[in-house]
């Protein structure tokens, strides 16, 4: 029983990175839009970066974990992988550090050159998407330096790289003595105003979220010119299911959270955005007597090849000041001399090594990145004054195999505050991302003693040592392929099963490449935007005319 019902255009679930790009791209156009978001705005003074004790936090009541918040608006998860992920308007862009990179073309067909584990390619190029990071990186303000040779040439950023200090000068010093590839990395950080939004002004902590509005969460880029084109935007709304008549989804049905009234929003399109647990949790949740196993699911595959990111966090000290408290919290600069797969290191696929900053006075007194911690009583001042302000981080990324197990499922006895199942997460590192991060490690001690003398150091280890990974880049859980056979969703974000439900969000990532990947999903849900409208008067007109694009129907 629903207490209201509205109809509409298109409905986007998930307020976040990818339901934002699709929200406001299909409004620019006068399309209709609701979408439902679980959780609610975040004012910015309410970000852990107001706090004078910001650095402890973060780990604590704001901390990127749900299951360690456990605010109403969250939901657990189970199983042997925790990922990290926020709810709210902006998603896990309101505590991200807004690194940029794209993929390269290589990433798109690595079915084609190893197909290790179930590795299959993209149905879509870098060229073909490559016009849509350019809009996508329009809309939210990149700091970029153009040139790099180890990419495809891109434009101009809204303005010059952040700069990468001491750190970046240093390590880049290294990188040059062992003739290695670096570039400064682009980031989704402005270095000049752009709409209204202030520059970066370097306080160095970004992942604590931002009250200049510096970085590109979406809840300041996107969702405000969305909201000014008459987006009807919902929070604290949580679907409880999508529903589908004759073959076709024709909205979703929603409890709102703050009053228990069940809603339902019916719409000639559907759009799934709520993250990579998020989505294939609600298509499985969507089971009817048509879809006995989750919609878009004939197959089995939704909820399949969870990608993560394989890691290694390499500290490291040097005998002179670094200052890397001061600067933006992402990657100063990057190499990716490893970056395609060479198959006489022992594994496929590769890496980038990525110069990160320290954080605060705090979080170097309690062990950087790496859990180093300063000893107290005897010996704290002296440890101290040695490792602050002379830190730099290495970290190596590297790309992690799709592999069918790594999955996510429905527990069938852990629920949300509504009674909604919660999702299950499981994976394990594949032997080729252990040799992989292994080998990674060795390149980035090899770079940091190439830059200076090294006086201390300290290692995470391989994927998270003693389990999976930590899921900051959650991704492939209703991938695009080519075959209904292999994957969720065609190369326009379209489900094989229900041809107006479409998927744009980390989820239908192929593979993961080796470095974040915001720009990438964002970039493929401008696409599907671009798409939907296309083909939305057709819809509405009940025109059956197909277009020359080679996908189905609507």
């Amino acid at each position: 029983m629903t207490d209201r019902i509205t109809t509409t255009d298109v409905l986007v679930i998930g307020a976040g990175a990818g339901g934002a790009a699709v929200s406001k791209r299909l409004s620019d156009k006068g399309i209709r839009v609701v979408c439902l978001e679980q959780g609610d705005w975040m004012h910015p003074m309410d970000h852990p970066h107001m706090y004078d004790s910001w650095e402890l936090e973060r780990l604590r009541a704001w901390s990127w974990l749900p299951n360690v918040r456990r605010l109403p608006e969250d939901y657990v998860t189970t199983g042997n992988a925790a990922p990290q992920m926020m709810n709210g308007v902006g998603g896990s862009t309101l505590h991200y550090a807004g690194a940029w990179p794209r993929f390269k073309p290589v990433d798109f067909r690595k079915g084609t050159i190893h197909g290790v584990a179930d590795t299959i390619d993209w149905p879509i190029s870098y060229e073909e998407l490559a016009p849509f990071y350019d809009i996508n990186d329009q809309e939210v303000g990149v700091g970029r330096r153009a040139g790099d040779p180890g990419n495809p040439p891109r434009p101009d950023g809204w303005g010059p790289a952040s700069p990468g200090g001491r750190v970046g000068n240093v390590m880049a010093r290294g990188f040059d003595r062992l003739g290695w590839h670096w570039w400064p990395a682009d980031n989704a950080i402005l270095t000049r105003p752009k709409d209204g939004r202030l520059p970066c002004n370097n306080c160095g902590s970004c992942l604590a979220g931002c009250p200049r509005h510096s970085i590109n969460s979406v809840d300041t880029t996107y969702w405000p010119k969305a909201l000014r084109n008459g987006v009807d935007l919902r929070t604290n709304a949580r679907v409880a299911q999508v529903t589908v008549e004759r073959g076709k989804a024709t909205g979703a049905v929603y409890i709102d959270r703050l009053t228990g009234d069940h809603h339902e929003v019916r719409a000639d399109i559907v759009v799934m955005a709520a993250n990579s647990v998020g989505t294939p949790r609600l298509l499985l949740m969507s089971a009817t007597p048509g879809h006995p196993d989750g919609l878009a699911n004939a197959n089995g595959q939704v909820g399949r090849h969870l990608i993560f990111h394989s890691w290694s966090f390499e500290d490291f000290w040097f005998d002179e000041p670094l200052e890397g408290f001061k600067g933006p919290e992402p990657a100063t600069l990057y190499s990716q001399q490893f970056y395609d797969t060479d198959p006489d290191r022992g594994f496929v696929n590769g890496f980038s090594l990525q110069v990160g900053t320290a954080l605060g006075a705090g979080n170097s007194a309690l062990g950087t990145n790496t859990a180093h911690l300063a000893p107290w009583g005897a010996g704290h001042r002296d440890f101290f004054n040695s490792h602050f302000a002379h830190h730099a981080l290495v970290y190596v990324q590297g790309e992690d195999l799709p592999v069918a197990d790594n999955r996510v499922t429905l527990d069938p006895h852990e629920v949300d505050s509504d009674g909604l199942p919660a999702p299950h997460v499981h994976y394990d590192l594949h032997e080729n991302d252990r040799r992989l991060i292994a080998w990674g490690r060795e390149r980035a001690h090899e770079a940091a003693h190439a830059a200076g003398t090294v006086v201390d150091s300290a290692s995470t280890g391989i994927g998270g040592e003693s389990g999976p990974p930590p899921g900051w880049h959650i991704m492939g859980t209703c991938r695009m392929g080519s075959t209904p056979q292999n994957s969720v969703v065609n190369k326009w974000n379209q489900t094989w099963d229900v041809p107006n439900l479409f998927v744009a969000d980390a989820s239908a990532l192929t593979t993961g490449a080796a470095v974040n990947p915001t720009s990438t999903l964002q970039a493929v849900a401008v696409r599907c935007a671009e798409y939907i409208a296309r083909r939305h008067t057709d819809v509405l007109a009940q025109q059956s005319t197909p277009r020359n694009d080679d996908a189905p129907e609507l």
